[in-house]
């Protein structure tokens, strides 16, 4: 039996979860049930039954009419010819792009946030060398150009997969199962990659304060700043790999661009989208902008300890506009 449960899968794989199509799934699977318990009741073997059963109710263009989805699989055929077919091998290929996609743009990251790092220790130095001085803008403005190379690097690098957001495109029962295996197997490490970035991102203060009360030189704070910016800087790295396969997954197994009978989610499920163009604009780049503002704060006041408040009160703020502007999509997991 389950030979011909995921046969019929596979046949309902591509038909969106309307009512009608689980109910001539259902229909279906207890036609091939009944069928097969008769077969095997009439002292056919297992192979045998089944090969019967796939033979006389494998062709669902056939039974359409009888099950009343002839329109529905017309309208899903008419749309299936139209869509780019991604192969097995493409999905693998676009899955290890997006993790190197994603490594390269954590990094790219991690280089702008240390970036003043070797400004901020030469000036806590106090000794006015133009060497030193010299070296801190040498250490910026290489990090700012391992930044930019990276991101441009990276983002040419994907541009291969453009077709994916621009051109209609589907996968087969069989790649979405190897997808969907795949993003299964990947989720305890991602879990514990997650877990240490929020612990990164909890902790990165407490250098700071320590060194500060240790040693009252400036040099010991600017020690404690570039000890939180390293951290935190590791903490995006490993939150922006760890969603990169999420992502790319959802995106692959998205890609009939609407709910299917196989039970696989669409990627836009459960998100908050924002049909405002202003308000979507201006929410792309909230975090960025929360992240800047904060680090700025602290660097011109030097108040570690309470600027941190402004996160929570970001996230706040955020899940306000999200319930004010936000519409959420609608989810059938």
């Amino acid at each position: 039996m389950n030979t011909i449960r995921n046969y019929l899968e596979s046949m309902f794989a591509n038909l969106p979860n309307t009512p009608e199509v689980i109910r001539a799934k259902c229909e279906l699977g207890q036609m091939m049930e009944d069928k097969y318990t008769e077969l095997i009741n009439d002292g056919k073997s297992d192979n045998e039954a089944v090969a019967q059963v796939i033979s006389e109710f494998g062709n669902l263009e056939e039974l359409a009419d009888a099950l009343g989805i002839s329109q529905i699989l017309n309208e899903q055929n008419q749309a299936m010819q139209k869509a780019r077919q991604v192969s097995a091998e493409d999905a693998e290929r676009y899955l290890d792009d997006s993790s190197h996609y994603a490594l390269l743009h954590g990094l790219a990251t991690f280089f702008a946030i240390i970036s003043p790092c070797g400004i901020i220790l030469t000036a806590s130095a106090g000794t006015g060398s133009l060497a030193l001085m010299a070296a801190g803008i040498f250490f910026l403005l290489g990090a700012i150009a391992a930044c930019v190379t990276l991101h441009v690097y990276s983002s040419l690098r994907m541009g291969t997969w453009s077709f994916l957001k621009n051109e209609p495109c589907t996968i087969d029962y069989a790649t979405a199962g190897m997808v969907n295996d795949l993003r299964r197997s990947t989720h305890d490490s991602i879990i514990l990659q997650r877990t240490i970035a929020v612990l990164l991102f909890c902790t990165c203060y407490i250098p700071l304060v320590f060194l500060a009360l240790l040693d009252k030189r400036a040099i010991a704070s600017a020690s404690g700043v570039i000890i939180l910016l390293f951290m935190v800087a590791l903490a995006v790295l490993l939150l922006t790999v760890s969603s990169s396969r999420v992502s790319s997954c959802s995106r692959l197994l998205d890609l009939s661009g609407t709910f299917t009978a196989s039970g696989y989610s669409s990627a836009k499920s459960g998100r908050i989208e924002f049909r405002n163009p202003a308000v979507r604009a201006i929410m792309s780049v909230y975090w960025p902008t929360i992240t800047c503002l904060y680090l700025i704060i602290s660097f011109l006041t030097f108040t570690w300890a309470i600027s941190w408040i402004i996160w929570p009160i970001a996230a706040v703020i955020r899940n306000l506009l999200e319930s004010i502007f936000g519409t959420k999509g609608e989810s059938h997991e």
